[in-house]
């Protein structure tokens, strides 16, 4: 294939010589005239198409999408690309609605960057909720004078308790003397991976082939959770 169409061969350049099969030969006028209507058949196809996939996507964006409005006066969310990671975006702010360009588009005064006022899509921006107010919660006080006893029982913390697999096939004496050996020894049954230095253990993995994968934005929601298990790994 060469540019969707098939070339000519050695071979085909004998069939048509014993053919005998003569080209067509177009004046200038008419090749000119048939381009040119071929080329405004396929400019009015591709824009029905266009039109028709514009639409289809608008139906399905209008389908998930909310009605979101910010007022002059209201504080608003902006979402930046991260410093550390250009990949990475964040919600940041607030900042002050100062205008009202159009429904979507709102004018907000950023202290940081080249100007003090920049413009931003709806789709840039969230309305911030101040979470001190429009909520009160009302205490009832009692007065006790007599003091009311309570035991302080010893606790322990299980956070790092690890619960590893043990046999079945253990007879009972065996089987408590393990599970006495892992309580221990806690600190060196964790659940968090860590570093040994007395014994070594080879991994072999069963396709010997490097598994790469391109960057892409990790949600906000779930950034700080991966910070924390990167975190218990050292």
């Amino acid at each position: 294939m060469l540019f969707g169409r098939q070339p000519r061969t050695l071979l085909d350049m004998l069939a048509e010589q014993w053919e005998e099969t003569e080209e067509e030969i177009k004046d200038l006028l008419t090749y000119t005239r048939d381009l040119r209507e071929n080329l405004h058949t396929v400019w009015e196809e591709a824009q029905t198409a266009l039109r028709e996939a514009q639409t289809k996507q608008k139906q399905i964006y209008d389908a998930r999408s909310l009605v979101r409005t910010l007022a002059v006066g209201d504080k608003a969310l902006v979402l930046f690309p991260s410093t550390e990671n250009k990949l990475l975006a964040r919600w940041q702010g607030p900042f002050n609605v100062i205008a009202q360009i159009n429904p979507i588009t709102s004018k907000l005064a950023i202290p940081q960057g080249s100007g003090r006022e920049q413009i931003y899509h709806i789709n840039l921006l969230k309305k911030w909720l101040d979470p001190t107010g429009g909520h009160s919660v009302h205490y009832i006080t009692h007065d006790v004078t007599e003091d009311i006893p309570y035991p302080f029982l010893p606790t322990q913390d299980l956070s790092n308790l690890a619960k590893p697999w043990i046999n079945p096939a253990l007879t009972g004496s065996c089987h408590k003397q393990l599970v006495h050996l892992v309580d221990v020894n806690q600190d060196v049954f964790s659940k968090y991976p860590g570093r040994a230095i007395l014994v070594q253990h080879p991994i072999r993995l069963k396709i010997n082939k490097v598994s790469r994968q391109r960057p892409y934005r990790i949600p906000e929601a779930k950034q700080k959770i991966i910070e924390e298990e990167v975190q218990t790994m050292f």
